[in-house]
C-alpha cells in the first residue's frame, strides 16, 4: 500500500509544460548545485564550500502580485540533513559525508523534468570506507524532489541503517503520519516555511529523531537504494498555513 502511495504521489506531480516551467539543475559560481522548478528550489554545498553538508537547502519562491518572489536563506549547516537529506545511522548518531559532493552530472534533461547524480568521496565509518551516491529527479510544478541515495561499503553489502529526514529549526507545528513527517516552521515575524518528508520505504517515523531531526529510518543493506521525497512551502505562495501544507503532503 505504501508503495502504491508513493507512486500516487510522484504520478500526481506530472504536469505538461512549457519551457517558463522547465525544471533545472546546474552549478553556480560558487561551485554549489542549484536545482529548481517554478515552485521550488533548492541548494546543495559543493566542494568549494566551507560548510559540509549533504543536506539540501531550500530557496524559497512563490508568485507575490504575479510576480516570482526568491527568498536565499543561506541558512545551511554543517552536519546537517538541513531542508532534506540522509545519513548512516549507527548508535543512534547521524554519520554524513566528510566532504561535499565531487561530481555532478545531468543524466537526463526532458521537457517534464531534471535527473541529476553527485558522487560524494568515500569516508571511514568504523573500520569500513563508505561512499555516497545521490540520485535527484525534479519534475515541472512539482513540490516535491525525489531522491535515491545509495551507500556503498567497500566491504560489499553489509547491513546498515539509514534515516532521511529534516532538521528541525523554530517548529511551530508538525504532524506525523504513516509514511510521512511534516513541520511548519517560522522564520519571521509573518512568515513560515513548510518542509515535509514522504518515504513508504519506511515503517518507522521519529519527530524528535538523532541530533534534533525528523526522520524516516530504514533498516538496509549497502548498494540498496534509498528512495524518499522532499518537500517545501513559503507561506508567501499559494500553500500559506500549516493545514494547506500538511493536507498536499497527505494527498
Amino acid at each position: 500500500m505504501k508503495k502504491i502511495l508513493f507512486i500516487m504521489i510522484m504520478a500526481a506531480t506530472l504536469v505538461a509544460c512549457n519551457n517558463k516551467n522547465t525544471s533545472k539543475a546546474y552549478l553556480d559560481a560558487n561551485g554549489d548545485c542549484i536545482f529548481e522548478n517554478s515552485v521550488v528550489a533548492y541548494r546543495i554545498n559543493g566542494a568549494s564550500n566551507p560548510v559540509i553538508t549533504n543536506g539540501m537547502e531550500a530557496v524559497l519562491k512563490a508568485v507575490i502580485d504575479k510576480k516570482e518572489v526568491v527568498k536565499d536563506r543561506k541558512a545551511a549547516v554543517a552536519a546537517s540533513m538541513n531542508d532534506g537529506g540522509s545519513a548512516i545511522l549507527l548508535n543512534d548518531s547521524l554519520i554524513f559525508p566528510q566532504a561535499n559532493f565531487e561530481s555532478f552530472e545531468v543524466v537526463e534533461q526532458t521537457p517534464d523534468c531534471v535527473v541529476f547524480t553527485l558522487t560524494y568521496p568515500a569516508w571511514q565509518v568504523g573500520e569500513d570506507n563508505i561512499s555516497l551516491v545521490r540520485t535527484i529527479t525534479l519534475r515541472n510544478r512539482s513540490i516535491y524532489c525525489e531522491v535515491k541515495d545509495v551507500y556503498k561499503c567497500d566491504e560489499g553489502a553489509k547491513n546498515v541503517t539509514v534515516a532521511a529526514g529534516f532538521a528541525k529549526r523554530n517548529v511551530a507545528d508538525s504532524e506525523k503520519g504513516a509514511d510521512y513527517l511534516v513541520a511548519w516552521e517560522n522564520i519571521g515575524a509573518d512568515e513560515a516555511y513548510g518542509v515535509g518528508i514522504v518515504m513508504p520505504m519506511s515503517n518507522k517515523f521519529e519527530f524528535d529523531g538523532p541530533a534534533d531531526h525528523a526522520v524516516a529510518i530504514y533498516p538496509t543493506k549497502y548498494g540498496r537504494p534509498v528512495e524518499y521525497a522532499i518537500g517545501s512551502c513559503w507561506s508567501k505562495g499559494e500553500l500559506s498555513t500549516f493545514d494547506s501544507w500538511a493536507e498536499k503532503v497527505r494527498l
